[in-house]
């Protein structure tokens, strides 16, 4: 027997008397609930009619609050059955793209890939000044779909210089290979990391390369890696969907 999900009179209170739209109270009492545990992963919540007769509120209203909530990943909808409750977004720390794969297999999840391209190009502008390339010069250009359990994540671009590389386009051969094994070959070793992040909307051909729809949130993600000699070898960027994965960053405090 399906589970139904129970509001109660103190939430229904709270989406009237919170400061702030009345959808953007719906959504945070949505939140919390999902959040405590007491709506699960999976369990269907109500429908949009259902909730404007408990909340009194309009379609309208209702609409706009689980919109919110689909686009952040902590609702999902399927068409002609509602919208359900997202399992936990995906967690990485800064510093973690080049390896992101093996960390998400540590933790349970199954990572794929599907190739979208692999060609040597004369890189943008902005990658050759980033790689100190000579005009003319060229990169080999890997770009790369990542799934977590079948699910698109992220899509990968790589850009790695064909002088340091030879004949990388052979060496490249299985999707998943993580950087580093191939790095291993060329006896490359990653010393510094220049790590820039910046929030986007997804619009076009990435959005429906990543099964998604254009307007959701996502993260850019510009990498750079250097060497021994602080020489960069690899200019490599992502796009992240911001429903599905949620970046942190870890400090430690000297407190002397």
């Amino acid at each position: 027997m399906e589970k139904k999900p129970v509001i109660g009179l103190d939430d229904i209170a709270a989406v009237h008397n919170s400061p702030g739209s009345l959808y953007h109270s719906l959504g945070h009492i949505i939140r919390a609930k999902i959040e405590a545990g007491e709506w699960e992963i999976g369990q269907k919540i109500p429908a949009e009619r259902e909730m404007m007769e408990i909340f009194s509120i309009s379609r309208a209203t209702v609409r706009q609050g689980i919109d919110n909530l689909v686009k952040e990943g902590i609702l999902y909808r399927v068409q002609g059955k509602g919208t359900f409750v997202s399992p936990p977004k995906i967690e990485h720390g800064v510093l973690r793209i080049l390896d992101f794969c093996d960390l998400v297999d540590q933790t349970g999840l199954k990572s794929s890939s599907q190739m979208i391209a692999k060609q040597e190009i004369i890189p943008p502008l902005n990658v050759q000044n980033t790689l100190r390339l000579g005009k003319g010069e060229k990169v080999l250009w890997i770009r790369r779909l990542i799934l977590v359990n079948n699910i698109q994540v992220m899509i990968e671009s790589s850009y790695l210089p064909t002088n340091q590389f030879p004949e990388m386009e052979d060496q490249y051969r299985g999707v998943n290979a993580p950087h580093v094994h191939v790095f291993k070959h060329y006896g490359k070793k990653i010393f510094r990391v220049k790590e820039m992040f910046e929030p986007v909307v997804l619009e076009g051909a990435e959005a429906k390369i990543l099964g998604t729809e254009g307007g959701y949130p996502a993260l850019w993600v510009e990498i750079s890696a250097f060497d021994e000699n602080d020489s960069p070898f690899e200019f490599l960027t992502a796009l992240i969907r911001g429903d599905r994965v949620r970046t942190y960053y870890e400090m430690v405090v000297d407190r002397c």
